[in-house]
């Protein structure tokens, strides 16, 4: 007899973001999966979730979109530690980015499933805590700008690394340590030999 695998779970809500750039090669259908996963070669963000899907006429899967910034790090993480992610479809119409340079998206439902371990019950609850810190769906169809946390967050991206990672705090501090203590250089602290 076959063991069967327990699975945990989370979902939640948000939007597909990128889908101005594939709504040339990819109709949106309600209820329709899709895999997600790490896009090792994204030039704008090293941690970039990509929504994918078999498209007719392309031998590997292509990629029809991308999970927000404000959440990818912790969904790229949460792979490294086994997660399936799965993307499903809610609405075939898309709607305005949130973000500046606006952009439209497909709303969608994200499941993260995971082997129903202790660690892995742990992972996902915090998973969870800061995805929803981070990412707020519209209310009446009004999005919180998202901007300034997207910004924001760029710059502490090794503290969420480490927090995530589970590095300890000591590590951290010795890092920060170390960069402190660090003289600047005659080009870093703005002065020209010779002046």
């Amino acid at each position: 007899m076959a063991a069967v695998t327990r699975s945990i779970q989370v979902t939640f809500l948000c939007g597909l973001r990128g889908y101005h750039e594939y709504r040339f090669m990819w109709s949106p259908s309600v209820n329709e999966v899709l895999r997600a996963r790490h896009e090792r070669n994204n030039r704008y963000d090293r941690y970039a979730i990509a929504a994918t899907k078999q498209l007719p006429g392309f031998l590997t899967e292509s990629v029809v979109g991308h999970l927000p910034r404000e959440i990818s790090r912790l969904s790229y993480f949460i792979i490294l530690h086994g997660a399936r992610v799965l993307v499903k479809v809610l609405d075939a119409h898309h709607r305005k980015s949130p973000l500046i340079q606006g952009g439209i998206e497909i709303p969608v439902e994200v499941t993260v499933e995971m082997a129903a371990t202790e660690e892995n019950r742990l992972a996902l609850a915090k998973y969870e805590a800061m995805t929803a810190e981070r990412y707020k769906e519209p209310v009446d169809g009004k999005y919180q700008d998202a901007t300034a946390a997207i910004l924001a967050g760029l710059g502490s991206e090794l503290e969420a690394d480490v927090e995530l990672s589970g590095c300890s705090s000591e590590s951290e501090s010795e890092l920060g340590e170390e960069n402190e203590n660090a003289q600047p250089t005659t080009e870093e602290s703005g002065t020209k030999s010779g002046t």
